[in-house]
């Protein structure tokens, strides 16, 4: 019985334990891999700082993309990433947007703009081990117009 109340102890005490948010250091580079009815597949990267003493991973995920405001559709985490421990490192992912109902009309007033203000927003799942978070994503980028041409 001790064993059990020591094991489940040590469970809430490491489950409990809170982790730094990782932080956007700038460089993002957006690659589009093809274009397909309502599906954009692309890479994109950034540079990110994980000053934790653990590895994280995001799981794959589905966040709403804004353009200028304007709702895009969704854009979907394909793969699962590992930032290393106490770094700051290149992290590149794949991703899959699966445009909304005349998000390709909306986007036509943005083709001229050479900056356009990206909305990120939906819930990211973290893990450390076998320990899960979910963290609130609500992020806004100013991004060069050029880098979402996509002919």
């Amino acid at each position: 019985m001790k064993r059990v109340f020591g094991v489940a102890a040590l469970l809430l005490l490491i489950s409990s334990c809170s982790f730094h948010k990782l932080e956007y250091k700038g460089g993002e580079c957006f690659k589009f891999d093809n274009f397909e009815g309502k599906e954009v597949s692309f890479t994109a990267g950034a540079k990110i700082s994980n000053q934790n003493d653990f590895a994280i991973k995001v799981n794959p995920s589905d966040l709403k993309l804004f353009i200028e405001g304007e709702y895009m559709g969704l854009v979907h985490l394909d793969d699962e990433l590992r930032i290393k421990r106490k770094s700051e490192e290149y992290v590149e992912g794949s991703f899959i947007a699966v445009l909304a109902d005349g998000a390709i009309f909306r986007a036509m007033r943005f083709i001229n703009k050479s900056q356009l203000k990206i909305r990120l927003k939906g819930t990211v799942k973290a893990k450390v081990l076998i320990f899960g978070k979910k963290i609130e994503v609500n992020e806004i980028r100013t991004i060069s117009g050029s880098d979402l041409k996509l002919w």
